[in-house]
């Protein structure tokens, strides 16, 4: 057999990567380790064991699958392994395997992939795809080749490569940093795929040759912004650029303690139904702060952005039995949704049928409107977690049973089209509800009209009259 000289020598964390056992595998975290040269010559290793193999390389944007992939398979392919193909945007190996070179701007350009058959997907920077996007390519992956017997535990399989950041960084981070120990293989629920998965983390130093070929760029990586420089040169999974919120479980979650009788309570609703509804129960003390001690997220089990579907009559019953078993029966709750839980619904049959708000008044549950002003809740919730200058707690925080938003808050990013709003596309939905109560209780003694319709739609808020019906 004729030797095929390579341009690649692969490091002992690249090294790593190309022996795993796992065949759903994340790389990377930190900046320069080399995942994007470990990503695509892994696709060419197994191409040319292979005969058929379909490999698919994917980058969000054309731009980036072109400086990052795209060029370096031209330069760097040996041409005895294949020839490029520039109009299919593919390597061609001499054995009939593929190399893909494919990108997805847009979600829906996921299902320009329905029919295809892919034996080995390669995702470069998955933090940028969405949760939806890596879901439905994975749901590709599949393979009718007669793959030999020893191959078949690794194929077909997924590789991802990373950094921390990006729309996506909270399903990543959930699925392989916070899954399993570095290093780890674990097995995934059936509910995300039931593959053999693995994180693999690999920093700057974990790649000499770029250390030896530019020494300085320890020093720029150094010289970044925080949370920047953390993120990128420490592969810090907890801080990324664009995060929303200085949120943090030493200074914002404590211990549950009981909620004082005479406190005054509040209850957040932010409806859902193909995405979670998010509710959460407050008291507050003399000084203002408020106190998160309960909440019910509405998600499927494994699918922290997919709602339960639950009818509006259900959602009412689950707060009246979570309220029974706080202990919470009989005392006054002001109990805040966004107003257009008050509009009305089509009626398949005709007609119109009963709000949300209405629904919830026939159980018992009565709402009142909070104002979900966009430009001034964030300003409000900033001002809630601000850490006091007189070295005391925040004006807001959470009993450490609130699953639901300390995993969600702290990675929430804000609008890279509106510094001074989040973005809607990750999953807020803890935000929108307790910053009803950021709303109704502003820090500073700033009063704002609500909106919406019922209650005290249009005017100014004065809790004080509010009362549970």
């Amino acid at each position: 057999m004729t030797q095929i000289p390579l341009m690649y020598v692969p490091h002992p964390k690249q090294r790593m990567l190309h022996e795993s056992a796992a065949n759903e595998i994340l790389f990377g975290g930190a900046a320069g380790p080399g995942k994007s040269m470990a990503l695509r010559w892994e696709g060419l290793r197994w191409a040319m064991k292979i005969k058929g193999l379909q490999v698919y390389l994917f980058r969000r944007t054309f731009p980036e699958l072109e400086r990052n992939h795209i060029i370096p398979i031209r330069s760097e392919f040996p041409r005895e392994t294949g020839t490029w193909l520039e109009q299919k945007k593919r390597w061609q190996f001499n054995n009939g395997a593929m190399m893909h070179c494919c990108h997805c701007q847009y979600e829906n350009d996921v299902f320009q992939y329905q029919g295809a058959e892919i034996h080995l997907l390669l995702i470069d920077e998955a933090t940028s795809f969405t949760q939806f996007m890596y879901d439905y390519l994975r749901g590709r992956v599949r393979c009718t080749l007669p793959v030999p017997k020893r191959y078949r535990d690794k194929i077909p399989g997924i590789i991802c490569a990373s950094n921390p950041g990006g729309i996506g960084h909270q399903f990543v981070k959930q699925r392989w940093v916070n899954f399993a120990r570095p290093m780890e293989l674990k097995l995934a629920p059936k509910t995300e795929g039931g593959m053999l998965r693995q994180y693999i983390p690999a920093l700057l130093t974990d790649n000499p040759t770029l250390q030896n070929a530019d020494p300085g760029y320890e020093n720029r990586l150094d010289a970044l912004p925080e949370p920047y420089r953390t993120a990128y040169k420490e592969g810090n999974w907890n801080l990324f650029f664009g995060q929303a919120f200085e949120f943090n479980e030493l200074e914002h979650v404590i211990d549950p303690i009981p909620v004082p009788a005479g406190a005054p309570l509040y209850m957040t609703f932010d409806w859902g139904f193909g995405k979670p509804y998010s509710i959460g129960w407050w008291w507050e003390d003399p000084d203002g702060r408020l106190y998160r001690f309960a909440e019910d997220y509405g998600c499927a089990p494994g699918q922290f952005d997919v709602g339960l579907r639950l009818p509006d009559e259900e959602v009412a019953e689950r707060v009246k039995g979570i309220e029974l078993g706080q202990g919470l029966k009989g005392r006054k709750i002001l109990r805040l949704c966004d107003p257009t839980c008050f509009n009305k619904k089509p009626d398949p049959r005709g007609g119109q049928a009963p709000s949300t708000a209405e629904v919830f008044a026939r159980a018992g549950v009565v709402l009142t409107p909070g104002n979900p002003d966009r430009v001034n809740k964030i300003r409000q919730f900033h001002s809630r977690l601000a850490k006091p200058k007189d070295g005391s707690r925040p004006l807001l925080v959470v009993y450490r049973g609130c699953e639901a938003f300390i995993r969600t808050i702290p990675l929430l990013q804000a609008d890279p089209h509106n510094p001074e709003d989040i973005d809607t596309r990750m999953e807020d939905h803890c935000y929108d509800e307790a910053a009803l109560i950021c709303m109704a209780r502003p820090v500073g003694g700033v009063r704002y009209e609500a909106g919406g319709s019922g209650g005290e739609a249009g005017g100014v808020v004065d809790v004080s009259k509010w009362a549970e019906g």
